[in-house]
């Protein structure tokens, strides 16, 4: 299995980070909508067990399974992650479901994707709760780039985009599970 690391970091302004990006001479690599279905059992054994089962669209149609690391790092996200690329997301779903998979929760958000050296940067707007940025790579790359990029390592953030969310619903009395633009767009545009 391969290993993923990264950490996030909230950003009010994505345009600046765009700048030094383009200042460092990254690959900008595309900017897509994305669509994520994550999908469990209905009495969530796999998050009881640490794992997280989703489809994914956008850059690529992908079946992704991750689970934690049993050594914890409080600095880093970290996960053991198995991806295949798929032709048919909708087939996919319909076989999961078959599976016993029916519990089912979606993501929608706008992700642009950068590459620095061996790092993965990706700027995401998610509906409601605005813009982060997602840094992809190893430990001591990961850390050189937020301090590149201007980026204070003590605002980290390791928890995910679900996590986040529930957080958010709380604290702003929302009861919506699916973290999903309003109007349902999918077209990129400038204000994207």
């Amino acid at each position: 299995m391969k290993k993923e690391i990264e950490i996030k970091f909230k950003i009010k302004k994505p345009n600046l980070i765009r700048e030094k990006l383009k200042n460092l001479k990254a690959e900008f690599v595309g900017k897509v909508f994305e669509r994520t279905i994550k999908f469990d059992t209905e009495k969530e054994n796999l998050k009881e067990q640490g794992k997280f089962l989703r489809i994914r669209t956008g850059f690529k149609n992908v079946i992704t399974f991750k689970k934690k690391i049993s050594k914890f790092d409080k600095d880093f996200k970290e996960r053991e992650e198995i991806e295949v690329e798929i032709s048919d997301p909708i087939e996919m779903e319909k076989i999961l479901e078959n599976l016993g998979f029916t519990k089912k929760w979606i993501m929608e958000k706008y992700r642009e994707k950068w590459i620095l050296g061996k790092v993965e940067i990706s700027i995401d707007k998610l509906p409601r709760m605005g813009y982060f940025i997602e840094i992809e790579g190893k430990k001591g790359t990961i850390q050189n780039t937020a301090k590149i990029l201007g980026l204070d390592f003590k605002n980290k953030i390791t928890a995910t985009y679900w996590d986040l969310w529930k957080d958010y619903c709380q604290r702003e009395g929302i009861k919506e599970e699916n973290i999903i633009f309003k109007n349902g767009s999918k077209k990129i545009t400038k204000e994207n």
